[in-house]
Protein backbone atom coordinates (compact mmCIF):
# COMPACT_ATOMS: atom_id res chain seq x y z
CA UNK A 1 0.00 0.00 0.00
CA UNK A 2 1.18 3.51 -0.73
CA UNK A 3 1.74 5.08 2.67
CA UNK A 4 2.67 8.57 1.48
CA UNK A 5 -0.50 9.93 3.08
CA UNK A 6 0.70 8.97 6.51
CA UNK A 7 2.09 11.85 8.59
CA UNK A 8 5.56 11.35 10.11
CA UNK A 9 4.59 13.53 13.07
CA UNK A 10 3.79 10.79 15.58
CA UNK A 11 7.39 10.65 16.82
CA UNK A 12 7.39 14.42 17.19
CA UNK A 13 4.16 14.30 19.17
CA UNK A 14 5.66 11.75 21.53
CA UNK A 15 8.61 14.07 22.10
CA UNK A 16 6.24 16.90 22.95
CA UNK A 17 4.76 14.96 25.84
CA UNK A 18 7.72 13.25 27.48
CA UNK A 19 6.57 14.09 30.99
CA UNK A 20 4.55 11.24 32.47
CA UNK A 21 0.90 12.00 33.01
CA UNK A 22 -1.02 11.08 36.14
CA UNK A 23 -4.49 9.61 35.73
CA UNK A 24 -6.68 12.14 33.94
CA UNK A 25 -9.79 12.52 31.81
CA UNK A 26 -9.07 13.02 28.13
CA UNK A 27 -11.89 14.80 26.34
CA UNK A 28 -12.05 13.83 22.65
CA UNK A 29 -14.17 15.32 19.88
CA UNK A 30 -14.37 12.85 16.99
CA UNK A 31 -16.18 12.02 13.78
CA UNK A 32 -18.61 9.09 14.09
CA UNK A 33 -16.91 7.12 11.31
CA UNK A 34 -14.22 5.70 13.58
CA UNK A 35 -16.45 5.07 16.59
CA UNK A 36 -16.30 1.27 16.41
CA UNK A 37 -12.50 1.29 16.49
CA UNK A 38 -12.16 4.00 19.13
CA UNK A 39 -14.58 2.29 21.50
CA UNK A 40 -12.43 -0.85 21.42
CA UNK A 41 -9.25 1.15 21.89
CA UNK A 42 -10.89 3.14 24.69
CA UNK A 43 -11.42 0.04 26.81
CA UNK A 44 -7.87 -1.24 26.48
CA UNK A 45 -6.24 2.19 26.83
CA UNK A 46 -8.18 3.01 30.01
CA UNK A 47 -7.26 -0.35 31.49
CA UNK A 48 -3.56 0.01 30.70
CA UNK A 49 -3.04 3.73 31.35
CA UNK A 50 -5.46 4.59 34.13
CA UNK A 51 -6.69 7.58 32.12
CA UNK A 52 -10.37 7.95 31.26
CA UNK A 53 -11.61 8.86 27.77
CA UNK A 54 -14.70 11.02 27.30
CA UNK A 55 -15.43 10.76 23.57
CA UNK A 56 -18.08 12.82 21.80
CA UNK A 57 -18.97 11.59 18.31
CA UNK A 58 -20.48 13.99 15.78
CA UNK A 59 -19.65 15.42 12.38
CA UNK A 60 -17.38 18.49 12.26
CA UNK A 61 -20.10 21.03 11.49
CA UNK A 62 -22.06 19.94 14.57
CA UNK A 63 -19.08 20.23 16.92
CA UNK A 64 -18.12 23.77 15.96
CA UNK A 65 -19.27 25.25 19.28
CA UNK A 66 -17.18 22.83 21.33
CA UNK A 67 -14.18 23.21 19.04
CA UNK A 68 -14.33 26.99 19.18
CA UNK A 69 -14.54 26.86 22.98
CA UNK A 70 -11.32 24.83 23.02
CA UNK A 71 -12.69 22.44 25.60
CA UNK A 72 -10.96 19.29 24.38
CA UNK A 73 -7.70 17.41 24.64
CA UNK A 74 -7.84 15.71 21.25
CA UNK A 75 -9.76 16.41 18.03
CA UNK A 76 -10.15 13.69 15.39
CA UNK A 77 -11.47 14.87 12.04
CA UNK A 78 -10.57 14.81 8.32
CA UNK A 79 -7.28 16.45 7.37
CA UNK A 80 -8.87 19.52 5.77
CA UNK A 81 -10.92 20.23 8.88
CA UNK A 82 -7.93 19.80 11.19
CA UNK A 83 -6.08 22.25 8.93
CA UNK A 84 -8.93 24.72 9.49
CA UNK A 85 -8.52 24.33 13.25
CA UNK A 86 -4.78 24.89 12.90
CA UNK A 87 -5.38 28.13 11.00
CA UNK A 88 -7.64 29.26 13.84
CA UNK A 89 -5.00 28.37 16.43
CA UNK A 90 -7.26 25.83 18.13
CA UNK A 91 -4.85 22.89 17.91
CA UNK A 92 -1.12 22.38 18.40
CA UNK A 93 0.01 22.18 14.78
CA UNK A 94 3.08 20.08 15.58
CA UNK A 95 0.88 17.51 17.33
CA UNK A 96 -1.17 16.45 14.29
CA UNK A 97 -0.86 12.86 13.11
CA UNK A 98 -2.73 10.66 10.67
CA UNK A 99 -4.71 7.85 12.30
CA UNK A 100 -6.19 6.08 9.29
CA UNK A 101 -7.67 6.53 5.87
CA UNK A 102 -11.35 5.93 5.20
CA UNK A 103 -12.98 5.07 1.89
CA UNK A 104 -16.56 5.34 0.64
CA UNK A 105 -18.67 2.24 0.11
CA UNK A 106 -22.22 1.13 -0.54
CA UNK A 107 -24.41 -0.69 2.00
CA UNK A 108 -27.62 -2.70 1.64
CA UNK A 109 -29.83 -4.29 4.26
CA UNK A 110 -28.48 -7.54 5.73
CA UNK A 111 -29.17 -10.39 3.32
CA UNK A 112 -30.49 -8.18 0.50
CA UNK A 113 -29.22 -8.68 -3.07
CA UNK A 114 -26.04 -6.73 -3.75
CA UNK A 115 -26.24 -4.37 -6.74
CA UNK A 116 -23.45 -3.94 -9.26
CA UNK A 117 -21.08 -1.08 -8.43
CA UNK A 118 -18.05 -2.50 -10.19
CA UNK A 119 -17.63 0.50 -12.53
CA UNK A 120 -18.79 4.09 -12.85
CA UNK A 121 -21.51 3.09 -15.29
CA UNK A 122 -22.63 0.19 -13.13
CA UNK A 123 -22.79 2.43 -10.07
CA UNK A 124 -24.78 5.02 -12.03
CA UNK A 125 -27.26 2.35 -13.15
CA UNK A 126 -27.59 1.15 -9.55
CA UNK A 127 -28.42 4.65 -8.37
CA UNK A 128 -31.04 5.06 -11.07
CA UNK A 129 -32.60 1.69 -10.26
CA UNK A 130 -32.59 2.10 -6.47
CA UNK A 131 -35.89 2.83 -4.74
CA UNK A 132 -34.16 5.09 -2.23
CA UNK A 133 -30.65 6.35 -1.50
CA UNK A 134 -29.34 7.79 1.76
CA UNK A 135 -26.24 9.69 2.83
CA UNK A 136 -25.26 12.60 5.08
CA UNK A 137 -24.98 15.74 3.00
CA UNK A 138 -22.89 17.80 5.44
CA UNK A 139 -19.96 15.37 5.63
CA UNK A 140 -17.04 15.27 3.19
CA UNK A 141 -18.44 11.97 1.93
CA UNK A 142 -21.81 13.58 1.37
CA UNK A 143 -20.27 16.49 -0.52
CA UNK A 144 -18.49 14.00 -2.77
CA UNK A 145 -21.69 12.01 -3.41
CA UNK A 146 -23.60 15.18 -4.31
CA UNK A 147 -20.88 16.09 -6.79
CA UNK A 148 -20.99 12.60 -8.27
CA UNK A 149 -24.72 12.87 -8.89
CA UNK A 150 -24.11 16.14 -10.73
CA UNK A 151 -21.18 14.65 -12.64
CA UNK A 152 -23.31 11.68 -13.72
CA UNK A 153 -26.05 14.07 -14.79
CA UNK A 154 -28.67 12.27 -12.69
CA UNK A 155 -29.19 14.66 -9.78
CA UNK A 156 -32.67 15.64 -10.98
CA UNK A 157 -33.63 12.05 -11.75
CA UNK A 158 -32.83 10.76 -8.27
CA UNK A 159 -33.63 13.79 -6.11
CA UNK A 160 -37.06 12.50 -5.06
CA UNK A 161 -35.62 9.25 -3.74
CA UNK A 162 -32.63 10.69 -1.91
CA UNK A 163 -33.03 10.59 1.88
CA UNK A 164 -30.54 13.03 3.37
CA UNK A 165 -29.42 12.40 6.95
CA UNK A 166 -28.92 15.41 9.23
CA UNK A 167 -26.01 13.99 11.19
CA UNK A 168 -23.36 11.29 11.20
CA UNK A 169 -23.91 7.59 11.88
CA UNK A 170 -27.52 7.61 10.64
CA UNK A 171 -27.24 6.30 7.07
CA UNK A 172 -26.51 2.66 7.85
CA UNK A 173 -29.29 2.43 10.47
CA UNK A 174 -31.69 3.84 7.86
CA UNK A 175 -30.82 0.96 5.54
CA UNK A 176 -30.95 -1.60 8.35
CA UNK A 177 -34.50 -0.60 9.29
CA UNK A 178 -35.72 -0.38 5.69
CA UNK A 179 -36.05 3.41 5.52
CA UNK A 180 -33.68 3.43 2.55
CA UNK A 181 -32.55 0.77 0.10
CA UNK A 182 -28.89 1.72 -0.19
CA UNK A 183 -26.51 3.93 1.75
CA UNK A 184 -23.40 5.61 0.42
CA UNK A 185 -21.15 6.06 3.41
CA UNK A 186 -17.68 5.37 4.77
CA UNK A 187 -16.78 1.69 4.73
CA UNK A 188 -15.95 1.84 8.44
CA UNK A 189 -19.57 2.83 9.16
CA UNK A 190 -20.82 -0.14 7.18
CA UNK A 191 -18.48 -2.67 8.78
CA UNK A 192 -19.54 -1.47 12.23
CA UNK A 193 -23.28 -2.01 11.71
CA UNK A 194 -24.54 -5.61 11.99
CA UNK A 195 -27.82 -4.83 10.20
CA UNK A 196 -26.24 -4.08 6.83
CA UNK A 197 -23.95 -5.73 4.29
CA UNK A 198 -21.05 -4.08 2.53
CA UNK A 199 -21.60 -4.21 -1.24
CA UNK A 200 -18.09 -2.90 -1.73
CA UNK A 201 -16.06 0.30 -2.03
CA UNK A 202 -16.76 2.74 -4.86
CA UNK A 203 -14.71 2.13 -8.02
CA UNK A 204 -11.22 3.69 -7.88
CA UNK A 205 -12.07 6.31 -10.52
CA UNK A 206 -14.76 7.83 -8.29
CA UNK A 207 -13.42 6.90 -4.86
CA UNK A 208 -12.71 9.67 -2.36
CA UNK A 209 -10.33 8.74 0.43
CA UNK A 210 -10.40 10.85 3.57
CA UNK A 211 -7.47 10.85 5.96
CA UNK A 212 -8.61 11.10 9.57
CA UNK A 213 -6.22 13.18 11.64
CA UNK A 214 -5.87 13.66 15.38
CA UNK A 215 -4.52 16.81 16.99
CA UNK A 216 -4.01 17.99 20.55
CA UNK A 217 -6.01 21.07 21.52
CA UNK A 218 -4.17 24.32 22.14
CA UNK A 219 -5.98 24.70 25.46
CA UNK A 220 -5.76 21.05 26.51
CA UNK A 221 -5.91 20.75 30.28
CA UNK A 222 -4.34 17.30 30.23
CA UNK A 223 -1.82 17.54 27.40
CA UNK A 224 0.50 14.92 28.89
CA UNK A 225 -2.36 12.41 29.08
CA UNK A 226 -3.26 13.25 25.50
CA UNK A 227 0.35 12.45 24.65
CA UNK A 228 -0.06 9.01 26.22
CA UNK A 229 -3.09 8.45 24.00
CA UNK A 230 -1.17 9.59 20.92
CA UNK A 231 1.47 6.96 21.59
CA UNK A 232 -1.18 4.31 22.08
CA UNK A 233 -3.02 5.19 18.85
CA UNK A 234 0.18 4.55 16.91
CA UNK A 235 0.85 1.20 18.59
CA UNK A 236 0.54 -2.15 16.76
CA UNK A 237 -2.42 -3.08 18.95
CA UNK A 238 -4.35 0.05 17.94
CA UNK A 239 -3.43 -0.31 14.27
CA UNK A 240 -4.84 -3.86 14.29
CA UNK A 241 -8.13 -2.54 15.69
CA UNK A 242 -8.36 0.16 13.03
CA UNK A 243 -7.79 -2.36 10.26
CA UNK A 244 -10.41 -4.74 11.63
CA UNK A 245 -12.88 -1.86 11.69
CA UNK A 246 -12.53 -1.24 7.95
CA UNK A 247 -9.99 1.58 8.19
CA UNK A 248 -6.75 1.68 6.22
CA UNK A 249 -3.49 2.39 7.99
CA UNK A 250 0.05 2.87 6.81
CA UNK A 251 1.35 -0.04 8.88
Amino acid sequence: MNVSWRAPAAALVICLFQQAASAAEIRILSIPGIKAALEQIKASFERESGHQLAIYYEIFTRQKKELEAGDFELAIFPKSQIAELATQGRIVTASTFDIARTSIGVAVRKGAPKPDISSEEAFKRTLLAAKSITYTKETLTGVHVTRLLDRFGIAEQVKDKVVLQPRGNMSTPAVADGTAEIAIVQVSDIVAHPGVDLVGPLPPSIQNYVVQVAAVGSNAKNAAAAGDLVKYLTSPAAVAVFKAAGLETGS
